[in-house]
């Protein structure tokens, strides 16, 4: 007798096939057979016609690092369909911390996570090897594949200084490249929009990710620009690749700020060249028009040259406010949004501002939109984070059926009561993957079922090397995904974004049942995962 039989399913097996009738066993921990199972026994049996079963479904970019270790059951992403979380992501990840720097770590990682950093319990780690075992020990609702984050290795050894590594402060970070690598990470990742990554050369990178690539690793980045500077950025990150050998993945692709929308069809040509060439490089997407971050972002680079603490010191000074004004408004990450296109989503030490643009906070203040902004981060001590709308729904669509491209949630995991129901955060922390399947395969028809499922499953599953996962195969790992297409939809918005996802009413981890009727069982399944 099987543990679990699931009857009269439309299997999409993560291939791209078309779907198929059958049904499917489950032992343990792996699917078990897959065919015509009616005279089969179960110790429980889901009747799933009228549905889709898939496999499990795998999240390029998260955050959910940061939310695990106060939050396990990661409902949120659960809830999606998500079973396997890539994280560490755009240079942040919790470890390693090395004792010198690890203060300033912590406080620079707090002013993007906010109240979620203030929660997470610090003590009880130092190296990744740490950090792992602590998730591993309270358990998790899904599984997690670790990327070591290039800004915190740099800050740990380097500060917020800018300048290049010297000899010795590149062998240390190499060092401790190698030794997240060895208990773990899959490769390293970068944001480099943010300091200290911001501060680092293509060559220092270049140096630095040789010895990811020396071990078949990859290289996941946030790239140093994806508006003014988008085609230079992917330029860079195919250097990256080309001259380590490591396995490039360009994080949240997108071309921001009307003036740059029609850069992403070349951008994405780049990515088909480089791949012609033989270069292991593909790309991830959330598929909203806005992106989220920190507030500081909009910031000029040299006003975080030291830390935050010199960061909030700059911020006091008018002669300075004067020079971040001009400088915002002639280029950087600032240049080309329009206020009213800013939304705060959290700010935990004044939630009025949550929910609400800055155009409208600074008119209802009587200030201009920079005199509200310097008093925010002052006010705020930098602990506020916002949603930009910058991209374009058409480019979306065409970017969503790039051959090369899968997805992403960016967020983290959240719930609609209690502690991980605060703020008004970006909705992909709960919708991203239905709104794919609603908004771009069922409403528009942008791209056929069984290819988003591939994009979501099978494609990532090949990309990482995971060969125990990612399709619907006997002797597989159970990852799975039950719903119906014509009812998934994605909840969540701008406005009321704690809402979990419609038409998903069963996730298995691992064969655990994570999500039951539409239920979170409260199960924590999920392992970290190691690739081959």
């Amino acid at each position: 007798m099987y543990d679990l039989l699931i009857k009269n399913a439309s299997v999409i097996d993560g291939t791209a096939s078309p779907p198929y009738d059958a049904d499917l066993a489950v032992e343990g921990q792996n699917i078990a057979d897959v065919g015509s199972l009616s005279r089969t026994d179960a110790a429980l049996v889901i009747d799933a016609k009228g549905y889709a079963v898939t496999p499990g479904f795998i999240d390029m970019h998260s955050h959910a690092d940061f939310s695990l270790p106060i939050h396990p059951t990661a409902d949120s992403l659960v809830h999606q369909g998500i079973t396997t979380v890539v994280v560490g992501q755009c240079g942040l990840s919790p470890a390693p911390l090395v004792e010198e720097s690890r203060a300033q770590v912590i406080s620079a990682i707090s002013g993007f996570f906010g109240d979620l950093a203030k929660s997470i319990p610090w003590k009880e780690w130092a190296s990744l090897e740490d950090y792992l075992r602590f998730l591993a020990q309270q358990r998790c609702s899904l599984n997690v594949i670790p990327l070591v984050g290039q800004g915190t290795i740099r800050a740990a050894v380097m500060g917020f200084d800018k300048g290049r590594a010297n000899v010795h402060q590149m062998a240390e970070m190499q060092d401790l490249v190698v030794g997240a690598m060895q208990q773990g990470a899959i490769g390293l990742s970068t944001g480099l929009i943010y300091p200290p990554g911001s501060f680092t050369s293509t060559e220092e990178l270049i140096e630095l990710t040789k010895v990811v690539g020396d071990r078949n690793g990859f290289y996941f980045s946030h790239i140093r620009g994806e508006g003014d500077t988008l085609l230079e950025a992917i330029g860079e990150a195919i250097r990256i690749g080309r001259e380590t050998g490591a396995s490039v993945q360009i994080s949240h692709f997108k071309a921001a700020r009307q003036r740059n929308w029609d850069k992403s069809q070349q951008a994405l040509e780049l990515i088909s060249r480089a791949q012609s060439t033989g270069l292991d490089i593909t790309a991830d997407l959330y598929p909203y028009r806005a992106g989220s971050t920190s507030l500081m972002t909009l910031l000029p680079e040299w006003t975080h040259v030291g830390g935050p603490a010199k960061t909030l010191e700059r911020l006091t000074n008018p002669d300075m406010q004067v020079k971040m004004m001009a400088d915002m408004q002639s280029g950087g990450f600032a240049s080309g949004f329009e206020w009213q296109d800013i939304l705060i989503t959290s700010s935990p030490h004044n939630t009025e501002y949550e929910g609400r643009y800055i155009s409208e906070l600074a008119d209802q203040a009587g200030k201009s939109p920079y005199e509200w902004l310097f008093g925010a981060l002052l006010d705020t001590k930098l602990d506020i984070s916002m949603a930009v709308f910058g991209m374009s729904q058409e480019n979306r669509q065409r970017e969503i059926q790039f051959s090369g491209m899968m997805f992403g949630t960016d967020g983290v995991g959240m719930a609609v009561t209690g502690p991980m129901a605060k703020g008004v955060p970006h909705p992909r922390s709960y919708g991203a993957f239905p709104r794919i399947l609603s908004r771009f395969v069922r409403d528009l028809k942008a791209i056929k079922l069984e290819q988003a499922i591939y994009k979501m499953t099978g494609m990532p599953a090949a990309k990482l090397r995971l060969n125990d996962r990612g399709l619907i195969r006997p002797g597989l790992a159970a990852d799975l995904v039950i719903f119906d297409p014509a009812e998934v939809s994605d909840k969540a918005t701008y406005d009321d974004p704690h809402q979990y996802a419609g038409g998903i009413f069963h996730v298995i981890v691992n064969g655990n049942l994570v999500i039951h009727e539409a239920a979170h069982s409260g199960a924590r399944p999920g392992r970290i995962l190691k690739i081959v």
